[in-house]
């Protein structure tokens, strides 16, 4: 819904993802099914950007591993239309928001505390902002999802969920925040 509201396609947006745990890599996973570029997305861990010559990375960060010369998150930025934080309190300053592309979408996931606080992300210039606290609006949640997907699982007798079931369940709660905007 974000880059519906500001023009963007998935296929040309510019995303970072601080954060690489099954959150993180499950997320990732989930945008670029829907059409995100590979090499448009710059993952960071604890140790920095996971780039492809890092030689300490387990088979799930490698396979999200880009070619590019940022080693930081302050490095990566520059540019991004979408930060996706699933990491650690504080880790956006508003002054790294700056340097984002115009009208940046912020996904600040960490909870309790978030990557970078709403006001402080919308002051910096962003046009969207997410939380995963319910006493901050658009709070984002993966519990948002689950009914809808397991219930169309067990009455389809589905047997895994699939990339397509995310993918429709994202269109779907895409498509009521977009009414109830």
């Amino acid at each position: 819904n974000a880059c519906h509201i500001t023009g963007r396609s998935f296929d040309q947006i510019r995303v970072v993802v601080n954060g690489a745990g099954a959150a993180a890599i499950a997320c990732t996973e989930l945008i670029k099914a829907m059409g995100v570029k590979g090499d448009h997305v710059i993952m960071c861990d604890r140790k920095g950007v996971i780039h492809k010559g890092r030689t300490d990375l387990d088979q799930w960060k490698s396979a999200h591993s880009v070619e590019t010369d940022a080693r930081t998150l302050a490095d990566a930025l520059p540019g991004a239309d979408v930060f996706l934080g699933l990491s650690a309190a504080g880790a956006l300053k508003p002054e790294m928001v700056k340097e984002m592309a115009e009208q940046p979408i912020i996904f600040a996931m960490a909870n309790p505390v978030p990557e970078v606080m709403p006001d402080e992300a919308y002051a910096a210039g962003a046009i969207a902002v997410a939380t995963g606290r319910s006493d901050f609006p658009n709070q984002v949640n993966n519990s948002l999802g689950f009914p809808g997907i397991f219930r169309g699982a067990l009455d389809g007798r589905a047997k895994t969920i699939t990339d397509e079931m995310c993918i429709a369940a994202a269109e779907a709660l895409a498509g009521y925040a977009e009414k109830k905007g």
